[in-house]
């Protein structure tokens, strides 16, 4: 079959569940990735062998007439039909059909689509129906019900399968299956015709993806689910405020916009009230919000622009943005981020300075350091730079392992569970599973043998000296305020062995150090620590407990939505695990088969 010349936009509708976001700007100019939502139909349709698209206008017509006008599409050429009032899916084809002479593509402009219309088209080439209608089965409501590749009801939610993704080929013979004047609906349309014995095709479309935009929630959900396919994998995008943040985050924001406009801003924010049972809520703000990638923590990241202010000398009166963390119950240690933060900084050691926190609403608002963090920083600093660096955070390390643990029991902070044989056997486990398992498909006595090695481990750190440690002090923790690094994401912070978070710095496949760094770091740390030779002695088992634990972790979060990366950081923490192997005074023959294993992947 010849591909349609030919399809109809479907973009009058009010996006009424988008609203404030559509209030002047109709749904499908909304952008997906910084390009209207339109554009990228348009592009679609053309790449499909489409020469001639008719757009039907309602609500908010303009900003579509004029950005066609700024941006004609080559080689297509484009009509737009007003609609006065909203006739629906179906009425819009009645009132459109003097154009449909011939089939045609009917396509939903404000779903995000990417499939191969070549299924459709040998469906509408061998079954001859009166329709094709792309359906999908991973995601939607699921109302749809299909059999033999003709879909048998569109409302059918106790035995649906697919879900229609408002994206189909039509013959124009279903005009007279519209109802003659009025709203109407082209699933009414296609029922009355089915009814007529007509047949209306499904397609469930292999490595196809939809995404309704039927919500703010969906809107920020379509962007991350699009970004590796729309070439933007790992990178953050910005939406107003009102898509990203719900009515009481803004109204938490809006405070803090406030208080911080005043001239009498304090850099220490007053402890929040506690919230009145009816809050009335501040028109949404349309201000623009970055969402930051997940980090696979069960918290999400969004960057704020907030007034400029002098405190303290931190801002010296510029521009503040603020990062404001969503963070989720399920995870205990999420609950502790604040009083941890006010606790480090009472230690003078450097965190970001908290600007709000609202645990009740599950909320944190922090001082923005900026996106770089140590990580980012290492490859463009030479040999030198990295050592002085080093050598300051090994100075935040013995500050922490030497006060905190006294101090934290002074104060009596809540911290997680400390190191003992659950948490171990815990870190045994997730790389058990994970690595040796589902990775590497290990045989039962290997598993065996690399447990027992593992528990040998344990016992070595359960006899070492202990202290307050950060439990994740590796280089993606650590930004900076001007030169000075600072530490995050500590709120999984116990008591534990010393030696831990030594081996988390110094082993970071992260930050990959050469191993005479590497030795040189944990010889400045014992010279300065009262128990730093027994803590370099257990230094490579702590870095063996480390490197198992962080191997796990990649393994899982590789395997996430837009996390595939984590995986290219195997074979380095393979390759530093065999180092710490070969230090520790007795050999690990089965851990040492797994490094080289992991060390080739």
């Amino acid at each position: 079959m010849r591909p349609p010349r030919k399809a109809f936009i479907l973009a009058a509708g009010f996006g009424t569940r988008l609203r404030p976001l559509t209030l002047e700007t109709p749904k499908p100019m909304l952008p997906l990735w910084n390009r209207p939502m339109l554009e990228r139909t348009l592009e679609q349709v053309a790449s499909w062998g489409v020469q001639e698209v008719l757009i039907n206008l309602h609500h908010a017509p303009g900003p579509i007439v004029r950005h066609l006008a700024r941006r004609p599409l080559a080689d297509v050429r484009v009509a737009m039909i007003f609609e006065p009032v909203i006739l629906g899916t179906g009425g819009a084809l009645r009132h459109a059909h003097w154009f449909l002479d011939q089939p045609f593509w009917l396509v939903n402009a404000d779903v995000v689509a990417d499939l191969d219309p070549r299924p459709l088209l040998r469906a509408w080439e061998r079954q001859r129906p009166l329709a094709a209608c792309w359906l999908t089965e991973d995601a939607g409501p699921k109302t749809v019900r299909c059999r033999n590749g003709v879909i048998r009801s569109f409302h059918d939610p106790a035995n649906g399968q697919a879900t229609f993704c408002g994206v189909q080929v039509l013959d124009p013979q279903i005009l007279p299956f519209i109802r003659p004047e009025g709203f109407d609906t082209i699933i009414a349309a296609y029922q009355r015709a089915q009814k007529k014995r007509h047949s209306i095709a499904g397609v469930v479309v292999p490595g196809s993806f939809w995404a309704d935009i039927g919500t703010p929630a969906q809107y920020v959900q379509a962007h991350r689910d699009t970004a590796a396919r729309l070439g933007h994998a790992g990178e953050s995008f910005s939406l107003p405020a009102a898509a990203v943040l719900s009515p009481r985050e803004q109204h938490l924001v809006a405070a803090l916009r406030r208080r911080l406009a005043s001239p009498s801003a304090s850099a220490t924010p007053p402890r929040p009230k506690k919230p009145r049972a009816r809050l009335s809520h501040p028109p949404p703000d349309l201000f623009p919000v970055e969402v930051v990638p997940p980090r696979g923590s069960a918290r999400a990241f969004f960057r704020l622009p907030l007034p400029s202010l002098k405190v303290r000398g931190y801002y010296n009166n510029r521009a503040l943005s603020a990062m404001l963390i969503r963070w989720s119950p399920e995870r205990p240690e999420n609950r502790l981020y604040a009083r941890h933060t006010r606790f480090l900084e009472t230690l003078g050691l450097p965190v970001p300075r908290l600007l709000l926190d609202a645990p009740r609403d599950h909320v944190l608002i922090l001082e923005d350091l900026g996106p770089d963090t140590l990580e980012s920083r290492l490859p463009q600093m030479n040999a030198a730079a990295i050592q002085r660096l080093y050598r300051r955070l090994i100075s935040l390390t013995l500050r922490l392992h030497q006060d905190g643990l006294s101090a934290a029991r002074q104060t009596r902070l809540p911290l997680m569970p400390g190191f003992g044989p659950a948490l171990y056997a815990w870190e045994h486990r997730y790389f058990c599973d994970h690595v040796l398992r589902a990775r590497l498909g290990a045989s039962e006595s290997l598993l065996a043998a690399v447990a027992a090695e593992l528990m040998g481990i344990a016992q070595i750190l359960a006899a070492s000296p202990v202290a307050l440690i950060h439990r994740d002090w590796q280089s993606s923790n650590i930004l900076f305020r001007g030169a000075q690094p600072v530490m995050i994401d500590y709120q999984g912070m116990r008591r534990g062995p010393a030696a831990y978070d030594l081996a988390s710095l110094v082993c970071d496949p992260y930050a990959d150090l050469p191993p005479p760094l590497q030795r040189r770091l944990v010889e400045a740390y014992a010279r300065h620590h009262p128990q730093g030779d027994a803590i370099a002695a257990v230094f490579p088992a702590a870095a063996i407990q480390r490197l198992c634990q962080a191997l796990g972790a990649y393994a899982v979060l590789s395997q996430q939505p837009g996390l595939a990366s984590f995986a290219r950081h195997i074979p380095v923490a393979a390759r530093h695990l065999r180092g710490a192997l070969a230090a520790q005074p007795h050999p690990l023959p089965a851990l040492d088969r797994v490094a080289n294993q992991l060390a080739e992947t």
